[in-house]
């Protein structure tokens, strides 16, 4: 069984099919360290596929995300940047000024799923983005705030 194998399926499940440009997309996001912005994908797949059209690679993208394979954030100073969806629930701190995005793995998030899952016979799929300031950030403003007094 491929990496892709309950992509695929879950896929057929709905009615839809895990295309060759859309495996490849989503491949790509399998092997792309850390979130990838839709021309990283772009460019990781057209080192083997140089036909693709980056008009392509968002449409997969899309897709992907709507049918719940694919996660996007949206950092303040860039494009969205997309990774492929995690089995474990996690959370993102993104910062304001730079844009630098980690994950944060939250327990709690665990159990809310469950919980809505057998009260209300909810299936969730939670996206948390946490937007403040990066260490490095911070330590640029308090620097600048000593500089400069008021």
């Amino acid at each position: 069984m491929t990496c892709f194998q309950p992509a695929a399926e879950a896929l057929r499940a709905q009615g839809c099919r895990l295309t060759p440009q859309r495996m490849m997309v989503l491949e790509a996001l399998y092997h792309h360290p850390g979130h990838a912005t839709a021309e990283e994908v772009w460019a990781r797949v057209r080192q083997h596929h140089p036909y693709i059209d980056l008009s392509t690679v968002y449409r997969s993208l899309q897709f992907l995300k709507s049918n719940g394979l694919v996660s996007e954030i949206h950092p303040a100073n860039g494009p969205a940047q997309y990774e492929a969806a995690q089995s474990h629930p996690h959370a993102h701190a993104v910062c304001r000024v730079c844009g630098a995005t980690q994950e944060i793995p939250v327990d709690w998030l665990t159990s809310l799923i469950e919980a809505l899952r057998q009260e209300q016979g909810f299936i969730a799929d939670v996206d948390v983005d946490v937007v403040g300031l990066c260490a490095a950030c911070a330590r640029g403003r308090e620097e600048l705030a000593r500089s400069n007094p008021a």
